[in-house]
């Protein structure tokens, strides 16, 4: 399984053929033919078992009857749902990475590539204006990088209130109605409550936000403010620098939801509209939407690293030994994850190329 025998080089050779042919497609087609499940089955039905099968078998199922099944979301005609543009530089870059299994816990294992990381997280870092020395890590998708920030921002505000000698309690996040629903998710994962605070305009600003607070009464139970970049529905990007000093008054956590619209960053025009971003505590940016990278890729950003580490280390004698300098930098401490791929060539040739 693990050299190049005859059978592996047929396969290296079919699968590059498929790989190429399938890059140099312009347009892409849409696909997506929505078949019965039942076809489905009828056509894949015998190829997992105890006995082998030859590679071209394998691969004709997966192109003409999974792939054409798959809506292509480097199509042009792609316009449902959230968009995304990889481009053909960003696919290769990604299937270079993938030939080569990169793990990306940690430094030890893989420093070259959380480097490069590093410089394109450094790179989102800059446009939002936070600090250098911010820092964080890729994952999956927005939802994955929502719940890690949230996180940090449920554990900081217990460690808040264990000097204070405030009774344990369950905290509560302020949110806005058009808050992205992984952010709902993550609140009911970590039993947190929601103040949620409705506008007719659907954009959250800082008096809506401060007059919400001051109305409920109970801003001790509160942990966090979160603002959207870019609602899913409608694009809006809320009062984000309102909302900073209403956070900033009270004590509290104040983490950006960017995945969807947070790339406008880059966009001169529209920059204006991201004032007040620079405060954020943590950050997150979906490169697979705007930044034309492939799935699956989200910039989580943190203010304080060092914070989130406090939370997301995870410590066991196997993991002792990628802890050895703390001046090294692993992505694993950062979010909840402990095993991860690279994502750091998809993304800078993505959004260069």
């Amino acid at each position: 399984m693990h050299s190049v025998d005859p059978t592996t080089e047929q396969m290296i050779r079919a699968v590059l053929a498929y790989a190429e042919n399938r890059l140099r497609l312009d347009p892409v087609p849409l696909d997506g033919c929505n078949p019965d499940p039942a076809a489905l089955d009828a056509a894949l039905t015998g190829l997992l078992g105890d006995e082998p099968h030859n590679p071209d078998q394998v691969l004709g199922a997966y192109t003409s009857v999974v792939a054409p099944a798959v809506i292509s979301a480097d199509s042009p005609r792609f316009l449902g749902f959230i968009p995304a543009a990889p481009t053909k530089a960003s696919l290769l870059f990604d299937m270079l990475i993938s030939c080569a299994s990169i793990q990306g816990i940690s430094w030890l294992e893989a420093a070259g590539a959380i480097r490069a990381e590093n410089l394109v997280l450094r790179l989102i870092a800059d446009r939002a204006g936070l600090p250098a020395a911010a820092g964080g890590c890729f994952v999956s998708g927005g939802s994955a990088a929502n719940l890690s920030a949230l996180v940090v921002a449920w554990e900081v505000a217990k460690r808040k209130a264990a000097p204070a000698g405030r009774p344990a309690r369950r905290f509560r996040a302020v949110v806005s109605a058009d808050a992205h629903s992984s952010i709902v998710n993550t609140l009911r994962i970590l039993e947190m409550d929601a103040l949620t605070v409705t506008t007719a305009d659907h954009r959250l600003t800082g008096a809506a936000l401060r007059a919400a607070i001051e109305a409920d009464g109970d801003p001790a139970s509160l942990a966090v403010v979160v603002a959207t970049a870019g609602t899913t529905n409608a694009g809006i990007i809320d009062d984000l620098a309102g909302a900073a000093e209403v956070a900033r008054e009270h004590g509290l956590w104040f983490h950006v939801d960017g995945a969807y619209g947070g790339a406008g960053l880059f966009a001169p025009s529209v920059r204006l509209a991201y004032d007040g971003i620079e405060h954020a505590d943590s950050f997150i940016l979906d490169p697979h939407k705007w930044l034309f990278a492939p799935f699956d890729c989200a910039a989580l950003l943190y203010r304080d690293p060092a914070l989130a580490r406090s939370v997301h280390k995870q410590n066991a004698s196997y993991l002792d030994v990628i802890h050895d300098d703390p001046a090294e930098w692993n992505p694993t401490d950062y979010a909840y994850h402990l095993t991860r791929r690279a994502r750091d060539e998809m993304v800078s040739r993505g959004s260069r190329l």
